[in-house]
């Protein structure tokens, strides 16, 4: 009995550690989520040396509050327009590469589903503003009409699906039009076919997502 005993208190004394330093399910996998698309590659070594729920609780206030009080309001919109567009089965769009790339970016000029060609024709866009990209800071949404997603059905295939960005739509952190094209492996798996290049532009909006902070006034 006092052996049991004895076993007991040296599992409990090496399990908890673990449990102490740990992370719950809801911090576990956070920088792997749409939320965290917006960090740089400095944050995601920082988020590494993060233990505690409450460092990954401030961690992520931190996060949201260096890119302003709207940011979280974009990325909510963002993701579900994701969602809507681009779910497959049960792998949410907002959690695909597509996905990625329009939460990021924001909504594309134009889009090539292997059907064809579709640009935008209206100031709608998939129901996404602008913030962190495009010309305007501020919050842009449409008010109707048909941006290019509408017509990017998540059961189209096709080797390649490409989404555009001219020089009204792209990110200001990268100040000229691009493409992000994509191999389709399939509905809720893609890769890219410029990794390193999809990569630094991640990385540039990231760090564009940033605000700087105001530079104080001085007196007269």
């Amino acid at each position: 009995m006092k052996n049991f005993a004895a076993l007991a208190l040296t599992v409990t004394a090496l399990a908890s550690p673990v449990f102490a330093d740990g992370l719950s399910k809801q911090y576990k996998r956070w920088d792997r989520s749409p939320e965290a698309y917006f960090l740089t590659n400095a944050e995601r070594s920082e988020w590494k040396k993060v233990k505690t729920d409450q460092e990954a609780q401030n961690f992520v206030l931190d996060y949201k509050a260096k890119r302003g009080p709207e940011f979280e309001t974009m990325l909510k919109e963002r993701i579900a327009a994701a969602d809507k567009y681009f779910s497959a089965g049960e792998t949410k769009g907002s959690e695909t590469l597509r996905g990625k790339v329009i939460i990021v970016f924001g909504p594309p000029s134009g889009v090539d589903n292997g059907k064809g060609k579709v640009k935008d024709g209206s100031s709608a866009n998939a129901g996404m503003n602008s913030h962190g990209g495009g010309k305007d800071d501020g919050v842009s949404l449409g008010s109707g009409g048909h941006g290019p997603l509408d017509y990017a059905a998540p059961h189209a295939q096709s080797p390649t699906f490409t989404l555009s960005y001219d020089a009204q739509a792209a990110p200001r952190a990268i100040g000229k039009p691009f493409n992000v094209e994509l191999k389709m492996i399939s509905n809720s798996d893609q890769e890219s076919w410029d990794p390193k290049g999809l990569d630094e532009k991640f990385e540039a909006v990231a760090q564009a997502s940033i605000q700087k902070p105001a530079e104080p006034t001085t007196p007269h």
